[in-house]
């Protein structure tokens, strides 16, 4: 029997191996379930796409130094590759890693429906303890979804982390970086660090985020998709995942929706700050379910949605807090230049609004003899990202950091509300 080598010199994947069964694929690559021709080997065949494609191929390359390099058991060995050679075109370039016989997580929910909490848990214990080891390592895996997730088996202690197709590394395949205009990630969860513009694709927290929203699926079935809807509310705070939240943690609600605080978090400096720190807090959360006693009060429906919304609304409060402080700058402003007109003019303002997607105001000054509204800029007081940003009729007069705003006497937010009000 031969010594399967993990780095081949083969230039296609057929010159040692036949096709057992076709399994699938996407856009970018192709997978089979093969079988080695002398040795009877099983693997798990994937085949690049786009063969011409030098950044997909480093990309390959990447993934199957991953396999090769990994040496953990929530992740597939690398059975054979010629992706070494990825440079060159006359090889067409291929990964085969140890076949894992079992269900997708989105399978095994697709048949089963949701699992509860002690399940749920002990998937993501596992997964936390692949993504930390993948950390250590340096690995960010960024593509964490249930598509990628195979219970080994069907069993709940041994999830298995497939497709390190878009994975990272420092200083592995350093021909080319993702473009800032580029959007990476999956629609199970897209996170504001992956999308266009983002220059903190590599940040380990994405996996994290990902984790939780693992945990969120298995518990609810539903996909978490974005960190905030149109209502500005968590994946874990919408009305519909409350009574199944409920129904599969026995702990106080409180506990639970702290944790998807933590890894829901719109911010980086929000999320747990490393994968063993999340295994931590959920490892409480279990103790919580386990230490339950019958007799304890059964928290109600009412009991979530209160927790819910007083989340929600410390939010919206502190957003409260910061539009009235950058509209208080600007009265001031608005204040100082009708001392200097009355009594020609006299104050204007309509359309005060202030409300979860922001503060607005119309605010001006009214000519006494005809009564005709005369510079009156519109306001608009938003919390962008991580920013307090003030516009004046759709143009950015002034931005500040949300977490440490500056509204002192000295601030420049002064000077360009006067500009707003000359320009008119």
């Amino acid at each position: 029997m031969s010594i399967i080598q993990k780095w081949s010199d083969s230039k296609k994947w057929d010159d040692n191996w036949t096709v057992e069964q076709e399994i699938g694929g996407g856009g970018q690559a192709t997978t089979k379930l093969v079988k080695h021709k002398e040795n009877g080997t099983f693997a798990f065949l994937k085949i690049l796409n786009r063969q011409t494609d030098s950044e997909r191929r480093a990309r390959f390359f990447r993934e199957a130094s991953a396999y090769a390099t990994a040496n953990h058991d929530g992740i597939p060995k690398l059975v054979e590759s010629n992706a070494h050679y990825h440079e060159d075109s006359n090889y067409k370039i291929y990964l085969l890693t140890e076949f894992v016989a079992g269900p997708t997580l989105s399978k095994y929910l697709e048949c089963s429906g949701a699992v509860n909490f002690v399940s749920a848990a002990t998937i993501l214990k596992a997964l936390a303890d692949t993504v930390q080891y993948c950390h250590e390592n340096e690995w960010i895996h960024r593509d964490i979804k249930p598509d990628n997730i195979i219970l080994r088996e069907s069993k709940f202690e041994a999830p298995i982390l497939l497709d390190f197709g878009i994975a990272y590394k420092d200083g592995v395949v350093d021909s080319f970086s993702t473009d800032p205009s580029q959007e990476l990630g999956n629609r199970f969860l897209r996170l504001p660090e992956m999308s266009i513009g983002s220059t903190a694709k590599q940040d380990h927290r994405t996996d994290i985020s990902f984790l939780g929203g693992i945990l969120y699926y298995l518990m609810t079935t539903q996909t978490p998709s974005v960190l905030t809807d149109h209502n500005g509310r968590m994946p874990h705070q919408r009305a519909l995942s409350a009574g199944q939240l409920k129904s599969a943690f026995r702990g106080p609600p409180t506990a639970l929706l702290n944790f998807f605080d933590h890894v829901f978090s719109q911010k980086l400096s929000g999320r747990f700050v490393s994968a063993k720190e999340m295994k931590s807090a959920l490892i409480k959360l279990i103790n919580m379910h386990e230490n339950y006693q019958p007799d304890d009060k059964e928290p109600s429906i009412d009991d979530v949605l209160a927790a819910i919304n007083t989340k929600v609304g410390r939010d919206l409060a502190k957003n409260k807090t910061l539009y009235d402080r950058a509209m208080d700058r600007i009265k001031l402003v608005h204040s100082n230049i009708l001392l200097k007109v009355q009594p020609t003019y006299t104050s204007y303002q309509t359309g005060y609004v202030n409300h979860v997607d922001g503060l607005r105001n119309d605010l001006g000054f009214t000519y006494f003899a005809t009564l005709d509204h005369k510079f009156v800029p519109q306001f608009l007081i938003q919390i962008l990202g991580d920013e307090l940003v003030v516009m004046a009729d759709g143009i950015t007069i002034y931005r500040t950091l949300a977490d440490e705003p500056v509204f002192s006497k000295e601030e420049p937010i002064r000077n360009f509300v006067g500009e707003a009000y000359y320009a008119r």
